[in-house]
């Protein structure tokens, strides 16, 4: 399990900086936020933590906008589920539907499953160092070399290029692999 505390000496230690050094230059502040700047751009277009926003709909929300929850990123392409008795059967376009960038509409009353693409975790600036980061390894391994990418932007743009490609070869590396189903594969015939 990655810490926030692991990923900030990792950046110090590509950075070369104490953590007083780091401070004084301006840089230990602004870590949060360009790690959320990584974690976005990866759930986006690399590796998304896929996940179910569920849904009670009652008589104050239905028919009515609904709003996704603040780690939406995207809508997932897999089927809305809307519950029936005690299972859940896919919801088709006369009872749901999605409106806008992050909205959804439903036009039952029941339980509604919203499958979406989310962020492993968001960084804040009040982190402790033993702050447990909820997302996969090769994720938490990509996160640093953007950091001093940007660490670097401003002041030496050769070295921010070189720990920009070091980013980028950590987001080739990251296995995006999800199986929401194990496939039984039956043959038929005499063989």
């Amino acid at each position: 399990m990655y810490s926030w505390g692991y990923i900030k000496e990792n950046v110090l230690s590509k950075l070369n900086l104490t953590e007083e050094q780091a401070n004084q230059l301006g840089f230990l502040s602004r870590f949060p936020y360009y790690a959320n700047e990584a974690m976005t751009q990866i759930c986006s277009a690399v590796k998304p933590k896929n996940t179910y926003y569920e849904i009670e709909v009652d008589d104050t929300n239905v028919n009515r906008l609904i709003q996704m929850p603040d780690e939406f990123i995207a809508f997932d392409d897999d089927v809305v589920e809307y519950k029936v008795e005690d299972e859940f059967v896919e919801a088709h376009d006369d009872i749901f539907e999605y409106s806008g960038y992050n909205n959804v509409i439903c036009k039952l009353k029941g339980i509604y499953r919203v499958p979406y693409k989310a962020r492993w975790f968001f960084f804040t600036k009040d982190l402790h160092n033993a702050t447990d980061i909820t997302a996969p390894a090769d994720i938490c391994d990509a996160i640093p070399s953007y950091i001093v990418s940007q660490c670097y932007k401003v002041d030496d743009e050769v070295k921010a290029a070189i720990y920009r490609n070091e980013y980028e070869m950590f987001l080739a590396r990251i296995d995006n692999t999800d199986f929401k189903k194990q496939r039984t594969f039956k043959v038929g015939g005499d063989w």
